[in-house]
């Protein structure tokens, strides 16, 4: 198989993930969540937030750079257009590599489109925030969480949600002996040209999975995995999309896009296996160059709230980080996870470099 072979279509990567919690039971049940929830709260000075607030409106606009699974990340969309109407929201979707790297890239050159960043982290984005590419700011709702949500505690970087990395498979195409059970199932040749994954030049999340299959001693595994005709897919929704169809049976899967699609019926099955796994947490900042700064404080300020984070977990399928809510419908917590470890503390700069060095070389891609 050629590498052009290898790589998901374009017309794979922009088909709807799956129609997203269409169940009367998981809509009825959110909107019971919901009901329970406070709106945000105000910020201890009240005065000077409602002067934000104020600020937003002549702004009218609120420009977002993210990651988020994309049917996932329009919902949440519609509904902060529901509850402030005042703002026009515009998302712009990108890998988490490629996200930094451009906002880095228009940072440098005075080019300030984005008002809020939502991401995976690296350590270009840590260095940024030395850098100066980060507003500080108290949000009001950062009352209701752990000191730890709050990176370094410098009011610039806030933990807003959880992603772990997973094996999924088409449980119509495996099934009894075959499941994968380990992270080594996905180089048995049973699998050959029926194994998907997002190429680590694309995600950090990705760099943390290899890093840690390489603790394992697992060997060369992009070695491994272009034996077995590996097919690269443009992101999450990609993968489980491929996955669904039938067009691989199995994949290594950063589990964005997995529990609404879990909610939805669709027929897959998932492990995380038990010799361990990675997890990315996912941090959102205000540009500190902002377009629209005060529309940017009052977004990212909502999407702390009870309703923004039950929302943001709801439809993005990753587990938020607000103390309070309910767990994901279909995926365990984190905390019953065999042997989770941070990836990002296996993937310092020269590690990233060096993974996505030997993976472009092994599968001829510049």
């Amino acid at each position: 198989m050629n590498n052009h072979n290898r790589f998901a279509s374009s017309a794979e990567v922009s088909m709807p993930v799956v129609k997203m919690l269409a169940t009367k039971t998981v809509v009825v049940a959110l909107a019971t969540c919901l009901a329970l929830l406070p709106l945000p709260v105000l910020a201890q000075n009240a005065a000077q937030w409602s002067a934000i607030e104020a600020a937003s409106k002549k702004e009218a606009k609120v420009a977002i750079y993210h990651n988020l699974n994309p049917a996932g990340a329009e919902l949440l969309a519609n509904d902060f257009r529901k509850e402030v109407p005042s703002l026009n929201l515009e998302m712009t979707r990108l890998g988490s590599a490629p996200l930094i790297q451009r906002f880095s890239t228009e940072f440098s050159a005075g080019r300030h489109i984005a008002d809020v960043v939502i991401t995976f982290p690296d350590e270009t984005l840590f260095e940024g925030m030395k850098g100066g590419w980060m507003a500080a700011w108290v949000p009001p709702e950062l009352k209701n969480y752990p000191p730890a949500v709050n990176y370094q505690k410098k009011n610039m970087l806030f933990n807003i949600q959880t992603a772990r990395e997973a094996i999924i498979w088409n449980t119509q195409r495996v099934r009894g002996n075959a499941v994968p059970k380990e992270w080594s199932d996905l180089f048995d040749p049973r699998f050959k040209d029926k194994v998907g994954m997002n190429p680590p030049w694309r995600s950090v999340a990705i760099q943390g999975i290899i890093a840690y299959w390489e603790k394992l001693g697992l060997g060369d595994t992009a070695a491994k995995l272009k034996a077995n005709n590996v097919r690269f897919f443009e992101g999450s929704g990609g993968i489980i999309q491929a996955v669904i169809r039938g067009d691989v049976h199995v994949a290594e899967l950063t589990d964005l896009p997995l529990n609404p699609a879990l909610a939805d019926g669709a027929p897959i099955g998932f492990v995380y296996p038990q010799s361990g796994t990675t997890t990315s947490e996912g941090y959102m900042y205000v540009a500190a160059k902002a377009p629209h700064p005060n529309a940017a404080r009052v977004f990212g300020n909502w999407i702390l709230s009870g309703r923004g984070q039950l929302l943001l977990q709801t439809y993005a399928g990753l587990s938020a980080t607000r103390p309070g809510l309910p767990g994901l419908t279909h995926l365990p917590p984190t905390s019953k996870l065999s042997k989770p470890v941070d990836g990002l503390s296996l993937t310092p700069p020269a590690k990233q470099k060096q993974i996505v060095d030997h993976w472009r070389t092994t599968f001829g891609v510049q």
